[in-house]
């Protein structure tokens, strides 16, 4: 048993990024998909400060600031070498974006710190965590503070200074469950951003694009996010009475841009074969359609793909790829 411990100590200080998935054998790696996610998400990010202003920067600042600190803080009382990696960036972006620009600004400080500190480093790290982090502080927060982050704010273009318009007035999601069609003007207001919503999960024009570029730069694959957003469609077609306008909704009007591209894919909470992959898809876009058809909330994606996270381990059991070769029969 001490050796064993003594090995564990050794491989982790020696080699850190090899202790579990995603299985990347040098540190910069994993720093530079890191990064490129970030850049994938600056421009909904400037966005998200054009709409709300400074209120908006500080949850960002504020959200990394804490999640850095956590994740020092605990490596220090590990008495283990700071990773370095860029994820807690990550996933302090993620939280930010996926909260209302009204909450108060010790939000992100409570969420970060349960997304680092509860939902990654007590199950082990990066690679070892069950739920994602981002999602794991929001579900909390949402679940403490019901009325907080559940506001809505209409955003304005180069923001006001009278402040942030916490609004009453229903969201596309809230439209499409109703059952009611949209104009032409109402969708370019989902795509570019100018309906009442989060912080950032609003500009589905832009998380759009970023996740192509994730794509591009083969950072994730296909299979989660069309998967996904294939199956929402399909079901918000059916749904709506094939009325194309509530499904153009579901996909632009919600966070199914942010979930589908930079939430479901993240390496640690996702399914690691391809055909897993394409299940889980579905399987997300589903439980969304669900959730926002039968539910008093209109949006669930933070809880659907928590629930799906749980599932993960289930279906890399079930979903083995066949293996290379050929198979001998015996005579």
């Amino acid at each position: 048993m001490e050796r064993n411990q003594q090995f564990e100590s050794f491989r982790s200080k020696r080699y850190p990024m090899m202790e579990a998935s995603p299985h990347l054998l040098v540190q910069e790696k994993t720093r530079n998909l890191m990064d490129l996610v970030l850049l994938a998400l600056l421009p909904s990010i400037i966005a998200s400060f054009l709409f709300y202003g400074l209120h908006s920067l500080l949850l960002y600042a504020i959200s990394i600031i804490t999640c850095l600190a956590s994740e020092y803080l605990w490596f220090k009382i590990k008495k283990i070498e700071a990773l370095n990696d860029h994820s807690a960036i990550v996933t302090a972006t993620l939280l930010a974006m996926s909260l209302p620009a009204s909450v108060p600004l010790w939000f992100p400080i409570l969420g970060g710190s349960i997304a680092i500190i509860l939902s990654k480093e007590l199950f082990g790290g990066i690679g070892r965590n069950i739920l994602n982090p981002a999602l794991a502080g929001r579900a909390v927060l949402r679940l403490l503070f019901v009325q907080e982050m559940s506001e809505n704010v209409q955003p304005q273009l180069f923001f006001s200074t009278h402040g942030l318009d916490v609004v009453s007035s229903p969201t596309p999601l809230m439209i499409a469950e109703s059952g009611d069609g949209f104009s032409q003007r109402q969708m370019l207001d989902n795509l570019i951003g100018l309906i009442p919503g989060k912080n950032a999960e609003t500009t589905a024009l832009l998380l759009l694009l970023g996740g192509l570029f994730l794509l591009y730069k083969k950072v994730i694959t296909w299979q989660i996010p069309i998967c996904m957003i294939g199956t929402v469609a399909i079901l918000a077609l059916i749904a709506g009475n094939g009325d194309w306008t509530i499904a153009f909704a579901h996909i632009f009007g919600g966070a199914t841009m942010l979930g589908a591209f930079f939430m479901a894919t993240d390496y640690s909470t996702s399914p690691t074969t391809s055909n897993g992959q394409i299940l889980y898809g579905i399987c997300c876009g589903a439980l969304l359609m669900i959730w926002r058809t039968f539910t008093s909330m209109p949006e669930g994606m933070t809880f659907v793909l928590l629930i799906m996270n749980c599932f993960v381990p289930v279906i890399d059991y079930f979903v083995i790829p066949k293996p290379y070769g050929q198979s001998i029969k015996n005579n």
